[in-house]
């Protein structure tokens, strides 16, 4: 699995590539890479690999050695490398590609999911994002494996998107399903913190265990993933922000605390007012699991919503953001220009989508809070799995499709341009 950093002013960029070797393997991985007109670079891992021990309600499960490994000082804007990662003596992973971000000013193209899990419909989208052309990076909003407290799961979960991790790289949001707490010290996310490296990282992750609040609740018993929730849970893959082309992605954690003054919240503000520049990156692209507006009824005014919403939509609106990104309703919606609530008839504020219907195995919401769509509802649908698919070609327009699987029900999935009004004075309807 590869993950990246920014793009620095000379044009490199670094990947990390995740994987896991036996636990009681003891060799030294060795990672063959390179552009396919250069020589080819050894890289001998010096780092130690990772790993954790963690206890479910299945028992103790003691983790491989898990490895992310920096690729330094690549050359940026779609240039393809090729990668083998060799454990000496004994075997090889085969030779794969990836490419490189492209550069601010290149049209770039990529796909973002929600709520994945491993099923049939999981196994499908995974092979549409495969089979799309020209995709630099893939995003996913949270509810990765659905391993629910079972890490066998997490393992069956890599196996089957292996395909696609090991090609295009990856970027990924904290979902409920990652909460899944120790069930002897109670600490949480822990193995969403030790597979991942997501760019950019501040520090290291701190965490604290549940509090007491929880210690009675129905959840507690596998120890899992409450749909409502809040802990303490920053830095590390908690929150990160990176460019990828021509857009400023920053991604949050909806399970932590988000108010006013706290940790996700002083970052996100420092890094809106510091490290966003519109004239490098015209796009600014938000990213969590929980949807501040939603259409449906199953995930209705909770606790790690109403928080974040309170706190960090002004954000939000002050900075210009013009997309944000979410899952938890295993449906598909895109609103209007929303402002507090309402439509924002001058377009300035941001859109937001729910695309969490990845395919896992708990199905689509139990219904609608209307039968007709809200005035804010610009599409709405969930009655199919699918994916998002995002493509910018400059720092005027951009283009989202929403691309359903079509083994069920009847989407017609969603195609709509965009004009960035923080860049041009008028909004010109594509849609």
């Amino acid at each position: 699995m590869a993950q990246r950093n920014n793009v620095n002013e000379q044009g490199r960029v670094s990947m990390t590539l995740s994987f896991a070797i036996d636990r009681q393997c003891h060799v030294t991985p060795l990672i063959h890479y390179g552009r396919s007109n250069e020589d080819e670079t050894v890289l001998v891992v010096q780092e130690w690999p990772q790993q954790f021990n963690y206890t479910s309600t299945n028992g103790t499960f003691y983790s491989d050695g898990w490895y992310h490994v920096e690729l330094p000082n690549l050359v940026a804007g779609d240039e393809v490398y090729r990668y083998q990662i060799a454990i000496p003596g004994t075997t090889q992973s085969p030779p794969t590609t990836f490419r490189t971000p492209h550069l601010p000013g290149q049209p770039t193209a990529f796909a973002v999911v929600g709520d994945w899990g491993q099923t049939e419909h999981s196994l499908r989208t995974m092979q549409k994002i495969l089979n799309a052309t020209q995709l630099t990076q893939l995003i996913v909003a949270g509810d990765m494996s659905y391993a629910d407290s079972d890490p066998q799961r997490w393992l069956s979960w890599f196996e089957l998107m292996e395909p696609l991790l090991r090609t295009l790289p990856t970027h990924v949001a904290v979902g409920n399903h990652e909460i899944e707490c120790d069930t002897v010290t109670r600490d949480i996310f822990v193995p969403y913190e030790h597979y991942f490296y997501n760019p950019n990282r501040v520090k290291d992750a701190v965490t604290y265990p549940i509090t007491p609040e929880y210690t009675n609740s129905l959840w507690q018993k596998s120890c899992s993933t409450p749909s409502e929730f809040l802990g303490y849970y920053v830095y590390g893959n908690s929150f990160y922000a990176y460019r990828h082309g021509s857009v400023h992605i920053i991604v949050l954690n909806s399970y932590t605390y988000s108010g006013v003054g706290s940790e996700q919240y002083n970052w996100l503000q420092e890094e809106l007012q510091t490290r966003f520049d519109r004239t490098v990156t015209p796009w600014l692209m938000v990213v969590f699991h929980c949807p501040l507006y939603t259409t449906f009824e199953s995930h209705v005014d909770e606790v790690q919503s109403r928080t974040m919403k309170h706190a960090m939509e002004p954000l939000f609106v002050k900075y210009g953001v013009n997309f944000v990104m979410s899952g938890h309703d295993h449906a598909y919606l895109r609103t209007k220009s929303m402002k507090y609530g309402h439509v924002d008839s001058t377009q300035q504020s941001p859109i937001y989508f729910i695309v969490g219907a990845g395919g896992n195995r708990e199905g689509h919401p139990h219904g609608y809070l209307h039968n007709y769509p809200e005035v804010w509802v610009a599409k709405r649908a969930m009655v199919d799995w699918g994916y998002g698919q995002w493509w910018f070609p400059n720092a005027t327009h951009a283009h989202f499709a929403w691309i359903p699987d079509g083994f069920e029900g009847d989407d017609t999935g969603d195609d709509v341009w965009f004009v960035n009004p923080h860049v041009v004075s008028q909004q010109v309807s594509f849609s």
